[in-house]
């Protein structure tokens, strides 16, 4: 597993082919029980969790874009995952480009 951090956030995620799956969130200030999110948005407590631990449904882990889409107010987590995400996926000195390639090739 991976993990990220920005503050008082933390990521868990690995890489499975091209896509990140993320496993859990944490939130060290957030003083919501732990909890786990399953696939439909139900929750289930863990119970002695820590707090601001939010553990994701292992049978059908999330993409980044969906944890986007869930916790849009932790952007600049989301936004260091992805970057982290680039930084193992390409070797070292490969430049990286916000705009994919476009095809030239027009018939």
């Amino acid at each position: 597993m991976r993990q990220t951090i920005i503050g008082d956030l933390h990521a868990g995620w690995r890489i499975v082919g091209h896509r990140i799956e993320v496993l859990c969130l944490c939130d060290d200030t957030d003083p919501t029980p732990a909890y786990r999110m399953r696939n439909g948005g139900k929750t289930v407590p863990i119970p002695l969790g820590q707090r601001g631990f939010i553990a994701f449904d292992e049978r059908a882990l999330p993409d980044l874009a969906q944890v986007r889409e869930w916790f849009p107010h932790h952007h600049r987590l989301w936004d260091a995952v992805r970057a982290q995400f680039w930084d193992a996926l390409l070797p070292t000195g490969t430049p990286r480009s916000r705009n994919p390639p476009t095809n030239t090739n027009h018939r």
